[in-house]
C-alpha cells in the first residue's frame, strides 16, 4: 500500500509558522527598543552646553595659566565617564598649536583640533570644538563623547534557541497528527484500493464512526452505487451514440454537399479568366497551325540543304512560341508562384547552334556579327533543363542584339559562347558568355537591370520594346539550376553577361572525339580574330594538323610550294569568305596553282545562294553564324570522310489519297468540321498527303446535317465554331447514335483545338469522344492518331518507318546487336532476354501508371530507360519506339504519348512471344 503519513506536509505548515512566530516576535522586540528618534541631536546639544559651561570655567585659570587647575576643572567635568574626553588647546607666540590639558582618552579617538565653532557628530563619536578668548591669544576646548551600540548577537542567540524549540515541537505534532490521520483513514484506503483492484463495486466500507471519516466512508459507498448505476447504462449510451454519429454524418453529407456547390460556384466565377486565356491560345495557334502544318508538308518535297536548314530554323522559332504560350497557360506555375525544372539529358551545341540559327535573321536586319563559341571539350550528354537554358540564352543574346549597332566605323558583334570551367567526378561547371560591342551600361544601369519591370533607360521601351522581364526570369532562372549570373558593363565599349550553371553528367555521357580529323592536314585562312580563334581551338582539339595564314599572298606561297600528301591522308584547306574577306577570283586562282589539284576547299561564307554551288573540289558552307557541328560535318565532307547529305525531304511510303466518292465506297471517308479557312486548307493537304480523302464543313451544324447523311468512319472536328460547337456536335452524334440499327458504323471522334488547357481532353473524352490533339498539328501526329482510329487496309499497323533494323524485320530481336553488347554465348542471350522481358514488363506498368497521372517527368525518364534496355539486347524497333516516346513527352500531347506507349506494348508482346517460342 502506498505511504499514507502527512508527517511532511504537516510538519512543513507547523515549522512555518514557528519561524513566522519568533520572526513576529523579533519585529516587536526591535520596534520596543528602537532608539528615541533625535536623540543623538540632543545629547550633540547637551554636549555643546557643557562644553560652553567647562570653556567659561577656565577662562580666567587660562588667564592666570593655571594649568592644574584646569586639569581638575576639566578631570571634573568629565566625571570618571570613560566613553569622555576632554582636551585644551592655545596657540603659542609662533602661532602654533599647543595642548595643555587633557583627560583620558576616549578609545580610538585621535583629536584633530579645528580652531571653530562646531558641533558635530562623526563615526562612532560626538565631537565639540569651543573658542574661548584670552586676550591677545586663543583657546581650543575639544570635547568628545563616544556613543554606545547595544550588541545585537543576545537577540540572535535568543532567536536560533527559540527556532529549534519551534522546529523540534514542530515535528513531534507533526508525527503525533499523522498518525492520528493515518490511522482513521487507511480503512477506507484499503476497502478503496480492494474495490479497485477487482472492479468490483458493490461492497461497502465502514462508515460506523461519528466524524468526518465516518461520512466520508458513506459518500464512498454512495459513490460505488452510483458507477454501479452507470455501468448498467453504458449499453444505453452506446447505443445513443450510435444514433448521434448517424446523424452525424447525415450533417456532414450536407455541409460537404453545399461546400461541393460553393466550389462550383467559385469555379464559375473563375470562368470568366479561363476563357479569356483559352481565347487567346486558340487565336494565336490557329495561325501557328498553318505555319507548322506548312512547313510540315514543305520539309515532304525535295529540298536544297540551305532551304531545309532554314524549315529548321522557322519550325524551331514556331515551337519556340508555342512553349511561351504553354508557360502562359500554366496555371500551377503562375498561381503557385514556382517553375519546376526538368533533368533530361541534353546537348549544349544543339541548344546554342539553335539559339543562334533563330536570332540569325535578326542580326542581319540589324547588320550585326553574331558569333557562337563552343569548347569542344565541353561534352553531350549533360543533365539539365533545355527549354530553360535555350530561354536564358535566348534572353540574354536577343537582348546584346537589340542593343548593339553597326555604324560606319565599327561593325556591330555579339558572341555566345560555353567554355568548360572545371570537372570533379559527377558535374561539370559550365560558363556562358554573351558579349557584345554595344552601348554598354553605367553602375546604376548595373545595379537594378534585374529588377522586374526594369530596363536601363526609361526610353527603351519606348524604343526598343519589351516588358523588362527578361533579365529577371534569366536571373530566377540561373538560381534554379543552383548557378549564378553576373554583367560586366562599360559604356561605349561593350557589355558581357556570364551565367555559370554546374551539370550534372548523365549515363550517356559523350566527348567529341579527339582523333575526328586526324590525319587532315589543314590550312584556315581568316582575317577575323574571333572567328580564328575559335576555328583554331576546334581543329586543333580534333586531332588536326593545322597552319593558319592571314592575308592572300602568304595562301599563294603556301600552295607553290605543296607536296604530294602520303596516303589515306587528305588536305582541306578553310577559307573564310564572309564579308568579303577572299574573293571568288581568289579561290579560282588557288585551284589553278599547280600542286593544288590534292587539296579540297572548305568555303564559309554568309550567302546562301552560294551553298548550292558545291562541287567536288569545293563545299560552300553557309554558316552564319559558324556552327560547330557544320564546321566538322564540312571537313570531313571535303575530305572524303563523310558522304554529303541530301536532305530529299522526310518522305514516308504513304498512297496516293483517293477520290471522295472512292473513299465513300471504301467506308474510308473523313469528315473535318473547321471554320477556319486556313486550318482547313493546311488540314486537307496533310491528310491528302498521308493518304485519306476528306470532306470539309464550316461549322458544327453542317456537319451533324452532312453526318446523317453518310456516317463517317472518322470526324475531326474543332470545339469552337458557329452555330453549333464540337462539344455540341459530338454530343448530338452520340445521343442519335443510340437510336441507329445495330449493323450501323460506329463514328469515331477526334477533337482538333487550339485550346490547350489543362484539363481540356478529360472534357472532350467525358463528352464521348475518342481523341484529342492540339493545334498546330504535327504531321507525325496525325499519322499517329490516323493509324489508330482509320489505319489503311493494306498496313493495319503503319507508322513512320524506322531504321536501322539491320535486315532483321521478320524477327524483333537483332542478333547481331545484341551479340556486341553480351558476345556471341547463347546461354548469355538467352538469360538478358529472359531478364528483359520481366523487366519491360515493370517498365511499361509504370510508364502507364505516369501516362494516367500526366507526369512527364517520369514518363521521359522510364522511356530513356527502356530505350537503352531495350537496345542492348536488341530489340532495336522497340528501342526506337521507346526513343521517340521519350521526345514525345517534352513537346507532344498526351494523346500522341498514349498512342506511343499503346504500340510499345504491341511491339513488347512480340518480343515476348518471340523469346518463348525461341527458348
Amino acid at each position: 500500500m502506498e505511504n499514507t503519513s502527512f508527517s511532511k506536509p504537516i510538519f512543513k505548515r507547523l515549522a512555518l509558522l514557528s519561524v513566522l512566530l519568533l520572526l513576529v516576535q523579533a519585529a516587536l522586540l526591535l520596534l520596543w527598543h528602537k532608539p528615541e528618534p533625535g536623540l543623538v541631536n540632543k545629547q550633540l546639544e547637551r554636549l555643546a552646553a557643557d562644553t560652553r559651561l567647562v570653556g567659561r570655567v577656565v577662562q580666567p585659570l587660562l588667564r592666570r595659566n593655571d594649568y592644574s587647575a584646569i586639569e581638575q576643572i576639566l578631570a571634573q567635568a568629565r566625571d570618571g565617564n570613560t566613553d569622555r574626553a576632554m582636551y585644551l588647546y592655545r596657540t603659542t607666540e609662533s602661532n602654533e598649536t599647543e595642548l595643555i590639558a587633557n583627560t583620558n582618552n576616549v578609545q580610538g579617538f585621535v583629536p584633530q583640533p579645528a580652531w571653530q565653532e562646531t558641533a558635530v557628530q562623526q563615526p562612532g563619536y560626538l565631537v565639540v570644538h569651543h573658542l574661548i578668548n584670552v586676550g591677545q591669544q586663543k583657546a581650543l576646548l575639544v570635547y568628545v563623547q563616544q556613543l554606545t551600540i547595544k550588541p545585537l548577537w543576545p537577540y540572535a542567540a535568543i532567536f536560533a534557541i527559540s527556532l529549534v524549540i519551534g522546529l523540534l515541537l514542530s515535528g513531534f505534532f507533526a508525527s503525533a497528527i499523522s498518525g492520528f490521520f493515518s490511522r482513521r483513514i487507511k480503512p477506507l484506503l484499503q476497502g478503496t484500493k480492494l474495490a479497485l483492484d477487482k472492479n468490483q463495486f458493490n461492497s461497502s466500507l465502514d462508515s460506523h464512526a461519528r466524524d468526518s471519516y465516518g461520512t466520508l466512508g458513506s459518500y464512498i459507498n454512495q459513490l460505488f452505487r452510483k458507477i454501479e448505476a452507470a455501468q448498467q447504462g453504458l449499453a444505453e449510451s452506446e447505443q445513443n451514440i450510435k444514433t448521434l454519429k448517424q446523424e452525424v454524418d447525415t450533417r456532414i453529407k450536407e455541409r460537404t454537399d453545399a461546400l461541393e456547390t460553393a466550389k462550383l460556384t467559385a469555379e464559375k466565377a473563375n470562368e470568366a479568366k479561363s476563357t479569356f486565356l483559352a481565347t487567346m491560345s486558340h487565336e494565336i495557334r490557329t495561325p501557328m497551325n498553318g505555319i507548322i502544318g506548312t512547313i510540315d508538308l514543305l520539309r515532304k518535297t525535295q529540298l536544297s540543304t540551305s532551304q531545309f536548314r532554314m524549315t529548321d530554323t522557322v519550325r524551331e522559332s514556331s515551337f519556340s512560341l508555342l512553349r511561351i504560350l504553354d508557360d502562359i497557360l500554366d496555371f500551377s506555375k503562375i498561381e503557385a508562384g514556382k517553375l519546376e525544372l526538368e533533368t533530361i539529358p541534353l546537348s549544349l551545341v544543339e541548344i546554342i547552334e539553335a539559339v543562334g540559327r533563330i536570332l540569325v535573321s535578326v542580326a542581319y536586319q540589324r547588320q550585326i556579327d553574331l558569333k557562337l563559341f563552343i569548347d569542344p571539350r565541353i561534352p553531350d550528354g549533360l543533365v539539365g533543363d533545355p527549354v530553360r537554358l535555350r530561354q536564358i540564352l535566348y534572353n540574354l543574346a536577343g537582348n546584346a542584339i537589340k542593343f548593339t549597332q553597326t555604324t560606319p566605323e565599327t561593325t556591330g558583334l555579339v558572341v555566345i559562347k560555353a567554355e568548360l570551367l572545371e570537372e570533379n567526378m559527377d558535374f561539370s561547371q559550365i560558363q556562358f558568355s554573351i558579349i557584345d560591342n554595344g552601348k554598354g551600361m553605367t553602375q546604376r544601369q548595373i545595379s537594378y537591370v534585374f529588377q522586374p519591370f526594369n530596363q536601363a533607360e526609361g526610353s527603351i521601351t519606348r524604343k526598343f520594346g519589351g516588358t523588362g522581364l527578361g533579365l529577371s526570369i534569366c536571373q530566377r532562372l540561373t538560381t534554379l539550376m543552383y548557378g549564378d549570373i553576373n554583367v560586366v558593363s562599360e559604356v561605349d565599349k561593350g557589355t558581357e553577361f556570364k551565367v555559370r550553371v554546374p551539370m550534372r553528367r548523365s549515363d550517356e555521357i559523350h566527348y567529341l572525339d579527339k582523333e575526328l580529323l586526324r590525319d587532315i592536314h589543314l590550312c584556315l585562312f581568316t582575317t577575323d580574330a574571333h572567328n580564328r580563334a575559335h576555328l583554331q581551338a576546334y581543329f586543333a582539339y580534333a586531332g588536326a594538323e593545322l597552319s593558319t595564314e592571314h592575308s592572300f599572298e602568304a595562301l599563294q606561297a603556301r600552295a607553290a610550294a605543296m607536296k604530294p600528301l602520303p596516303p589515306k591522308q587528305a588536305a582541306v584547306w578553310v577559307l573564310d569568305a564572309t564579308y568579303e574577306q577572299i574573293s571568288a577570283n581568289e579561290i579560282d586562282l588557288l585551284q589553278q596553282t599547280p600542286g593544288m589539284s590534292q587539296v579540297q576547299f572548305v568555303v564559309i561564307t554568309n550567302q546562301v545562294e552560294l551553298s548550292e554551288r558545291s562541287n567536288d573540289k569545293i563545299y560552300y558552307l553557309h554558316s552564319s553564324p559558324i556552327c560547330r557541328s557544320h564546321l566538322y560535318d564540312a571537313v570531313l565532307i571535303a575530305a572524303k570522310r563523310k558522304a554529303k547529305p541530301v536532305y530529299a525531304g522526310e518522305k514516308t511510303p504513304t498512297a496516293a489519297a483517293p477520290s471522295i466518292e472512292q473513299a465513300r465506297k471504301q467506308r474510308r471517308l473523313v469528315l473535318l468540321a473547321e471554320d477556319n479557312l486556313m486550318n482547313q486548307r493546311v488540314i486537307v493537304d496533310q491528310l491528302n498527303a498521308l493518304g485519306y480523302a476528306v470532306e470539309v464543313a464550316d461549322d458544327g451544324a453542317i456537319a451533324l446535317e452532312k453526318w446523317r447523311r453518310y456516317h463517317y468512319p472518322l470526324l475531326l472536328t474543332d470545339l469552337h465554331m458557329p452555330n453549333m460547337s464540337g462539344y455540341d456536335l459530338a454530343s448530338a452524334i452520340r445521343k442519335e447514335s443510340l437510336h441507329l440499327s445495330e449493323g450501323a458504323e460506329f463514328t469515331r471522334i477526334v477533337a482538333v483545338t487550339a485550346n490547350a488547357l489543362k484539363g481540356e481532353e478529360q472534357k472532350c473524352l467525358s463528352i464521348g469522344m475518342d481523341g484529342y490533339i492540339t493545334k498546330p498539328i504535327e504531321l507525325a501526329t496525325l499519322e499517329l492518331m490516323l493509324a489508330r482510329w482509320l489505319p489503311h487496309p493494306q498496313s493495319g499497323k503503319k507508322a513512320v518507318p524506322v531504321s536501322g533494323d539491320n535486315g532483321q524485320n521478320n524477327s524483333p530481336i537483332c542478333f547481331t546487336t545484341i551479340a556486341n553488347f553480351l558476345g556471341n554465348d547463347p546461354a548469355k542471350h538467352e538469360e538478358y532476354l529472359n531478364y528483359f522481358v520481366k523487366h519491360a514488363a515493370e517498365l511499361l506498368t509504370n510508364l502507364s501508371n505516369s501516362a494516367e497521372q500526366q507526369d512527364r517527368s517520369t514518363a521521359r525518364s522510364i522511356a530513356h530507360q527502356f530505350k537503352s534496355v531495350a537496345k542492348s539486347v536488341g530489340a532495336l524497333s522497340l528501342s526506337a519506339d521507346a526513343a521517340k516516346l521519350e521526345k514525345a513527352a517534352e513537346e507532344s500531347d498526351w494523346s500522341v504519348i498514349n498512342e506511343y506507349i499503346r504500340q510499345m506494348q504491341e511491339k513488347y508482346q512480340e518480343v515476348v512471344s518471340y523469346v518463348k517460342q525461341r527458348y
